[in-house]
């Protein structure tokens, strides 16, 4: 082992784990969370801060390893503020690095032992991210383009514009993140988006962890979007395109257009005309300042 890779693998790492109306033993990730967790040497993690959003809590935080943590939040601060107290968290258990998680997304058992491989390889990342795919398409990373069109790309080149990715997978410096603030309307939606926006604002490098994550993504399936679930994905939406730039926010109403299309293409005639409305009632599109 390289003196590189030594020191890397010495850098300590906290998962957060965000959970919503499932108890931890049904979070895809947690069996290997939990191997890392007992593992006594430095391949493990260090700790976990497990996040729950649900209105009453479904985890027993008294059964978790010592190494562990249970913050339940039953308002519901979302993926945001999951990620604001695992800042804090992670600060004071001496941790340098977040692994981003949320309940639907599978980890390889080696997916640490890579993600460290990639830390020791390119020291200057602040965050690295896998390649994630839903039912086989990749879907992460991607680039956006200033027009705001979003394309997974395996490799992404920031010359085709700004890196995103699905923050779930992610392992992210905690420097990097600790001053980033999410708006209110950003708190379970686009909080990926904002995340590497602000990211990509302040100049920091992107890697990519050679290997494939396996992630459901309930947005991909229109036909059981909730009225209340559209409506936090516009606001957050109209929030990120606004903060994205003029030719963003521009080609917004056409995307919006679209959208309303496909849902009325599919018999959800009550979100087209969410969306509609959001076009017609100028009110409805958030001032970002």
């Amino acid at each position: 082992m390289t003196v590189r890779a030594d020191i890397s693998r010495r850098q300590g790492i906290m998962a957060v784990l965000v959970l919503y109306g499932r108890p931890l033993e049904d979070a895809v990730s947690w069996p290997v969370l939990r191997s890392w967790l007992d593992d006594d040497s430095h391949a493990g993690l260090r700790h976990c801060l497990v996040y729950d959003n649900s209105p009453m809590s479904l985890t027993d935080g008294g059964s978790l390893p010592a190494n562990a943590h249970l913050l339940h939040d039953p308002d519901n601060s979302g993926t945001a503020g999951a990620y604001a107290a695992a800042v804090d968290y992670a600060a004071r258990t001496g941790c340098e690095w977040l692994l981003l998680l949320d309940q639907d997304t599978a980890l390889p058992a080696d997916y640490l032992a890579i993600a460290r491989e990639t830390m020791a390889a390119t020291p200057d990342a602040e965050v690295m991210v896998p390649r994630v795919r839903h039912d086989a398409q990749l879907v992460s990373p991607a680039t956006i383009t200033r027009a705001g069109t979003v394309r997974p790309c395996a490799a992404p080149d920031h010359v085709a514009g700004m890196t995103t990715a699905i923050s779930s997978g992610a392992v992210v410096r905690r420097r990097a993140i600790e001053n980033v603030v999410f708006p209110p309307s950003i708190w379970l939606d686009y909080v990926d988006h904002w995340l590497f926006l602000r990211l990509h604002r302040h100049g920091a490098y992107v890697a990519v962890i050679d290997t494939d994550l396996s992630h459901d993504l309930s947005v991909r399936t229109p036909a059981t979007l909730s009225a209340a679930r559209l409506a936090s994905i516009l606001a957050a939406e109209s929030t990120f395109y606004i903060a994205l730039g003029g030719r963003a926010r521009a080609v917004l109403p056409l995307r919006r257009l679209m959208r309303a299309a496909r849902y009325a293409a599919i018999g959800r005639l009550a979100l087209a005309g969410t969306v509609l409305r959001t076009l017609i009632d100028p009110a409805r599109l958030p001032h970002h300042d």
